[in-house]
């Protein structure tokens, strides 16, 4: 079960079914669903759209609610990895609520909360070789590089891909734990250059993309790819 983490301006809590329409605004962007999953964007809600807030709803993921509206402006999913006691990440923010520092808040605030009050003992993530600021914003926060996993993953327009990896252990966490306080302290009057989605650029999982993925450009192919890119 997902812990909520409130935040001074977002509340992070299990994604509902009733989140679909707001996580549309995500998923329905081209450069957006490209950059996180590799996969072209939806164009409506259909029953295709539909099945997929379903798998989602089964899966521990946040929703990222703005607590000023009220609207779900992003999303991050979490799951066990390989490693023991492990914690893989993946997230995403709507394209109208970017280059505000979203990201970065979500991401602190999950990766202390969780190595706080849980036995996670490392946080891994990675990124497209391509989306050098996914990079930087895993590096604001604290998490260290570990190497490319070479020709990764498939993507919808680039084929075979490099990724980027990246982990963060428990005891990393205490070297920036004031720097934490000081951004969350600083966040309300500051727009913050680090983010993973506000360039067009998402984060990604790097154990969710093992599989090979076919994009032969029919309805079939893609839902297939959507669903195995979010499965955990």
């Amino acid at each position: 079960e997902l812990l909520k983490i409130k935040t001074p301006r977002l509340l992070l809590r299990q994604f509902t079914i009733g989140d679909a329409e707001d996580v549309f605004a995500i998923l329905s962007d081209e450069q957006t669903t490209l950059d996180c999953g590799g996969y072209h964007a939806f164009e409506e809600m259909d029953e295709e759209y539909e099945r997929l807030m379903q798998k989602f709803a089964a899966q521990t993921r946040y929703s990222i609610v703005c607590r000023e509206t009220g609207r779900v402006i992003g999303m991050m999913s979490m799951m066990d990895a390989e490693r023991a006691v492990q914690v893989g990440f993946g997230i995403e923010i709507a394209p109208d609520a970017r280059r505000r520092g979203y990201a970065q808040e979500a991401l602190q605030a999950v990766v202390q909360t969780y190595f706080e009050k849980t036995d996670a003992e490392i946080f891994t993530g990675g990124h497209y070789a391509y989306n050098l600021a996914s990079g930087k914003l895993l590096k604001a926060v604290g998490f260290q590089y570990e190497g490319v996993e070479h020709k990764a993953m498939r993507h919808a327009t680039r084929g075979a891909t490099d990724l980027v990896c990246y982990y963060i252990e428990n005891a990393d966490t205490m070297q920036w734990s004031e720097r934490s306080k000081e951004f969350t302290e600083n966040s309300f009057n500051n727009w913050l250059k680090f983010t993973i989605w506000f360039d067009g650029m998402g984060l990604l999982v790097y154990h969710i993309f093992m599989c090979e993925y076919s994009f032969l450009g029919n309805k079939m192919a893609r839902t297939f790819a959507i669903l195995k890119n979010h499965e955990v």
